[in-house]
């Protein structure tokens, strides 16, 4: 791969500055958004295409199936995308205890197995929901970091290898820079906490 040749490296460090920034303050949301946006964008163009194909008008039907498509799409995003990670929670918790709880009658094995169930698909959309904050608000601190350390210093972490066509990341980033990082993150990510709620 060719050296980035140098009047690009302004809008690269800049676009890792601005989707840090985001990612950082409000990665959960973004997240959110992008999986609402493809389901949306899958939906609409389903209903669109079926509108198109067996409507009597098929222009106002893929109009109308283009609109309806994309709202129920988006709808259904946050809702299979909560109920996925759910029932995963759910399904382990039940495969864990299901050895356990043999030795009870019916009744106590399907209490025990349910009440876990639910606490356990509580449990795992809370943690996924923590953990996405989480990684997205410390991805987004060390992009704005190395963006502005770009900036101020000139300091880039590419490098393309001279006599191969390899392209490698310098990560040696000194404490500072590193601390910086984890601090933003942190701040980013108790930001995200908070608008959560």
């Amino acid at each position: 791969m060719p050296q980035i040749p140098d009047y690009y490296l302004p809008l690269v460090y800049g676009g890792a500055g601005i989707l840090g920034l985001i990612s950082c303050f409000f990665g959960y949301r973004l997240f959110k958004l992008i999986v609402i946006s493809i389901l949306a964008v899958a939906g609409a163009a389903t209903l669109a295409w079926a509108g198109f194909e067996y409507g009597e008008q098929p222009v106002l039907w893929s109009a109308g199936g283009l609109v309806i498509g994309a709202i129920v799409g988006g709808v259904l995003a946050l809702f299979f995308y909560s109920l996925a990670v759910a029932t995963m929670g759910a399904l382990f918790a039940a495969t864990s205890l299901m050895p356990w709880v043999q030795g009870f009658d019916i009744w106590m094995q399907w209490s025990i197995l349910g009440v876990a169930c639910i606490l356990a698909a509580f449990i795992a959309t809370m943690v996924t929901n923590l953990m996405i904050q989480l990684a997205s608000a410390m991805l987004g601190a060390s992009l704005l970091v190395l963006s502005v350390l770009y900036f101020t210093t000139g300091q880039t972490i590419h490098q393309a290898i001279q006599d191969g066509e390899d392209w490698t990341l310098i990560l040696d980033m000194d404490l500072t820079v590193a601390g910086a990082a984890l601090g933003i993150g942190l701040l980013g990510f108790l930001i995200q906490r908070r608008g959560a709620k």
